[in-house]
C-alpha cells in the first residue's frame, strides 16, 4: 500500500485524479496529481498522468521532466516516449522529437502519431522527400478512419501541391 497523503494513498489519489480528467477539472486533477508526486518515490503512473496534464495546459518543460521520469521506469513505454517527443516539438526541439519518435517506430515502424508527426518535422525542414516517405507508409498502414489517416493525406496533398510552406 502506498503512503498515505493528506488521508488518501497514492493509488487512491491517481484514481481521483484520472475521475477529475474525465470530468475536464484539470485543476482539481493537477492538485491530486501534485499530491501524488510529493513523495520520495512517486508511482510512475502519477508521473505519466501529470505529464499529459502538463502538456495539455502548455506546460512544455514540466512535461518532458516527468514523460523522462516515467520513461526512465518504463523504458518500453510507446505512448509516453511518442509524448515526450511531442513536448520537445512543441518547445521546437525538432531534432530531440524526432530522435524519439524514431525510437518508437524502431519498435513499431507503423505507429501512426508517430508516422505523422516525423513527416510533419521532416516536412518543416524541407526534407520533403523524407516526409512522403513517411506519409506514404502512414497511408499505406492506418486505417482510413484513423484521425492521422486524414492529416497524413492533407499534408501529403499540401507538400506534393507545393502548398506546404516550411515555418521560417
Amino acid at each position: 500500500m502506498s503512503s498515505s497523503l493528506n488521508g488518501f494513498d497514492a493509488d487512491e489519489l491517481l484514481a481521483l485524479a484520472r475521475l477529475a480528467i474525465e470530468r475536464n477539472d484539470i485543476e482539481s486533477a493537477l492538485a491530486k496529481l501534485k499530491q501524488a508526486l510529493a513523495v520520495e518515490k512517486p508511482l510512475a503512473e502519477a508521473q505519466s498522468m501529470a505529464a499529459r496534464v502538463y502538456a495539455q495546459l502548455g506546460l512544455f518543460e514540466r512535461a518532458k521532466a516527468l514523460f523522462t521520469a516515467y520513461i526512465a521506469q518504463q523504458p518500453d513505454a510507446l505512448v509516453e516516449r511518442f509524448q515526450l517527443g511531442m513536448a520537445h516539438f512543441d518547445l521546437g526541439e525538432i531534432d530531440a522529437a524526432l530522435q524519439l519518435w524514431d525510437a518508437v517506430l524502431k519498435k513499431d515502424p507503423v505507429h501512426p502519431p508517430a508516422l505523422f508527426y516525423s513527416a510533419l518535422a521532416l516536412a518543416q525542414r524541407s526534407k520533403l522527400s523524407d516526409a512522403k516517405s513517411s506519409l506514404d507508409k502512414l497511408l499505406q498502414s492506418a486505417a482510413a478512419d484513423n484521425l492521422y489517416f486524414g492529416r497524413g493525406k492533407d499534408l501529403l496533398n499540401a507538400i506534393n501541391s507545393g502548398q506546404f510552406a516550411a515555418p521560417q
